[in-house]
């Protein structure tokens, strides 16, 4: 088997983030059958007023983008490559405390116990016209980001102000009567025992539900 000479250090932000989601999969979790708010049409992307790159004020290194074509995670991952890979494989090649090979233009690293160590920049689209994911407005500066799942939609919350972004996501007590008002749900139990139940709330259940504590902590990312 082919050795892969990339040793990854540490997992992105981004794969941090849909760990944290993995983890309200205990027994019973909830999702929305419709990206919400309901009755309100989805957009590609912000106003245009908040375009722009937003960049975390604390934590792991990442970015986010609003432009015309929608909303962009960006992540640096960091990886190495050994000096003895280096020697033996012509693709990468070190000029100028650059090293060549891994991406297409060149990349600044770091020497460490004979390692070379970099960061490799990525890009997810969460919503817009090649995306899944909805985006739907909420008020001024406010949007609901739904995310797309086997059932249905998991919602974020983005709010932009003050030349900020915050985003804050679905959070809620596992045991908790948040959801017993909607009407209309759905269970749905996958092959591993873990039940989903899949909410379908009307506009004034959604109204009422979103004044709850639905959203957990938030996240605030600078304008540049």
């Amino acid at each position: 088997m082919k050795k892969n000479p990339f040793k990854p250090t540490f997992f992105t932000a981004f794969l941090t983030f849909w760990c944290i989601q993995l983890s309200l999969f205990s027994q019973k979790s909830y999702e929305f059958s419709l990206p919400v708010p309901v009755e309100t049409a989805p957009v590609y992307s912000v106003e245009t007023t908040y375009f722009g790159t937003y960049i975390s004020t604390k934590g792991p290194q990442l970015s986010y983008e609003l432009n015309e074509k929608g909303l962009f995670i960006h992540t640096i991952n960091i990886q190495a490559i050994s000096k003895e890979t280096l020697r033996e494989n012509s693709k990468y090649s070190i000029r100028n405390e650059h090293i060549f090979g891994v991406v297409e233009d060149s990349i600044p690293y770091v020497f460490q116990d004979d390692n070379y160590y970099f960061g490799v920049r990525n890009a997810v689209q969460l919503a817009g016209v090649e995306s899944s994911n909805k985006l739907v407005p909420n008020g001024p500066g406010s949007y609901v980001l739904n995310f797309k799942t086997d059932n249905g939609y998991t919602p974020a919350l983005l709010e932009l102000k003050n030349n900020q972004l915050h985003i804050s996501y679905f959070d809620y007590n596992e045991e908790s009567k948040l959801f017993n008002k909607i009407k209309e749900t759905q269970p749905v139990t996958s092959e591993n025992g873990l039940t989903t139940i899949v909410l379908t709330p009307t506009l004034k259940e959604w109204q009422k539900l979103f004044k709850k504590e639905l959203f957990g902590e938030v996240q605030v990312f600078e304008k540049q």
